[in-house]
């Protein structure tokens, strides 16, 4: 050590050595600690959004059959009124909407995943034009939400004026 009062730094190398080792060993165990806390949050994220995906893909699921159900039925009703055509064409929808519920109630995240990869690699204008569809139809939707919200703000609270004083013909 130094004859300096002031001074707590060694003059030597081989008591500093020690403590540079040490110094190293917690920073790493630190850093070993962070990464295994980062590795459970993702593996418990991970499980979370599989567990949500199954649960939302089969809700679907069930809904198609539901709605598969209701245009069997509707078919059955265009057939007894003679229009052959039509009837035709809401059992194929409904067999369509059949297929793809069963397929939603049945299947897990990880097929829904791996199928959805395979169809994107066979034929990635589908997924680009499904993309845009889906795109458009949340564009519409929260056009219409924020419609409904700002009509209720308006009627509810006179912060931002009357609801007369809305222009209502712009869209």
């Amino acid at each position: 050590m130094s004859t300096n009062p002031g001074r707590i730094i060694p003059d030597d190398e081989s008591t500093s050595a020690p403590v540079m080792d040490q110094a190293k060993e917690q920073v790493q165990e630190v850093g070993e600690r962070a990464q295994a806390a980062v590795g459970e949050a993702t593996a418990k994220a991970d499980v979370k959004v599989r567990e949500e995906i199954d649960q939302r893909s089969t809700d679907a699921g069930t809904q198609l059959s539901a709605s598969a159900h209701a245009l069997r039925s509707s078919s059955d009703e265009l057939r007894s009124q003679g229009n052959a055509m039509a009837a035709q064409v809401a059992d194929r929808a409904a067999d369509q909407a059949h297929r793809l519920g069963a397929y939603l109630e049945d299947a897990d995240a990880d097929r829904i995943l791996v199928d959805v990869e395979r169809l994107a690699r066979r034929n990635p204008w589908a997924v680009v034009v499904g993309g845009v569809v889906v795109g458009a139809a949340a564009s519409r939707f929260l056009k219409a939400s924020s419609e409904r919200r700002w009509e209720t703000s308006a009627t509810s609270s006179s912060a931002y004026g009357t609801p007369d004083s809305r222009r209502t013909d712009v869209r």
